[in-house]
């Protein structure tokens, strides 16, 4: 299958990277991340171990049609990456999104929709822990769970199903374990409240995934975040139990515990971080039905101010 990874960072490495065993996959990346994948190719450490050899690219490669179209990229940036693949899709193009928060495949198939553009969309979510550590380098840190299905289910089911799962293989073949799931927006709303709990209060704290098990307060703090999240997401109609959410949580923290969550590398290195897709977007989500979320909103304010100190 011809791939293309946009967003060369933790997560896009570690895909790019294990896809280019057995497909062809180019990744598109900034160009100091390009330049070293092509010259000395890609090394994942840690509980993955390889030298890989992905194409790469700092350029959108125009007139190339890909099969399969794997989005990587801060959720902030979800809709530069549509403009860019826009002239290039196809009626077999299938876009993924693995990004943090909310609303990205909602982005994605309103971009499509409005523009009349082809391309079918796959939702996707995965709790493995990455750490960047340089271009062409990154530590494959902690095991989770990994979902994928169709977004969109058109009028022919079986075939939209079957070619979701069909594209869950080649990651399970690859070596990454994922559920097959005709449910996937519950999953994206259950990660991004997973996600709601142990990316701010790590971020804050400066500790990696692990102090949410290990420090009695902050697993409080993470309760209460679920809890929150969970009432936001029954308000819209998902069912996700609070016990359940909190399950999952701790499962998450530990299984990812010497990780450093994404918010905290981005925290480190000074750059924008996905609070506004995350507790923000649940935030917003709860004002639409008239729910008090004085739990992101905290998370929120907290992030936002840490990243104010050096976005200015």
């Amino acid at each position: 299958m011809k791939i293309l990874v946009i967003g060369a960072g933790a997560l896009g490495s570690l895909v790019g990277g294990v896809l280019s065993r057995s497909h062809d996959v180019t990744i598109l990346g900034r160009p100091e991340q390009a330049d070293v994948l092509n010259e000395k190719g890609l090394q994942i450490t840690g509980l993955t171990e390889g030298e890989y050899r992905p194409n790469a690219v700092s350029d959108y490669p125009r007139g190339t049609t890909f099969d399969l179209i794997i989005i990587c990229v801060k959720s902030y940036n979800t809709e530069l990456v549509l403009d860019l693949i826009s002239r290039d899709l196809s009626e077999g193009t299938y876009i993924l999104s693995l990004q943090n928060g909310l609303d990205n495949e909602e982005r994605i198939q309103r971009f499509l929709q409005s523009r009349s553009l082809p391309g079918k969309i796959l939702g996707g979510i995965t709790c493995h822990g990455v750490i960047y550590k340089q271009p062409g380098i990154v530590k494959h840190a902690g095991i989770g769970d990994t979902f994928i299905g169709p977004y969109l289910i058109g009028p022919d089911v079986e075939l939209d199903v079957r070619e979701a799962n069909r594209i869950a293989d080649l990651f399970t073949d690859a070596g990454i374990d994922v559920v097959k799931t005709e449910a996937i927006r519950r999953e994206i709303w259950a990660k991004t409240i997973i996600n709601s709990a142990i990316n701010p209060l790590t971020a804050i704290v400066g500790k990696t995934n692990g102090v949410i098990i290990e420090d009695p307060e902050m697993r409080k703090l993470a309760g209460a975040l679920v809890d929150e999240g969970a009432l936001i997401a029954k308000a819209h109609g998902i069912e996700i139990g609070e016990k359940e959410l909190l399950d999952r949580t701790l499962k998450v923290a530990e299984r990812t515990k010497n990780n450093i969550s994404s918010m905290l590398q981005d925290i480190r290195r000074k750059r924008r971080t996905e609070i506004e897709s995350i507790n923000g977007a649940l935030y917003r989500r709860a004002v639409e039905k008239g729910i008090r979320a004085p739990y992101n909103h905290s998370m929120y304010t907290l992030v936002m101010s840490l990243q104010s100190e050096y976005l200015r």
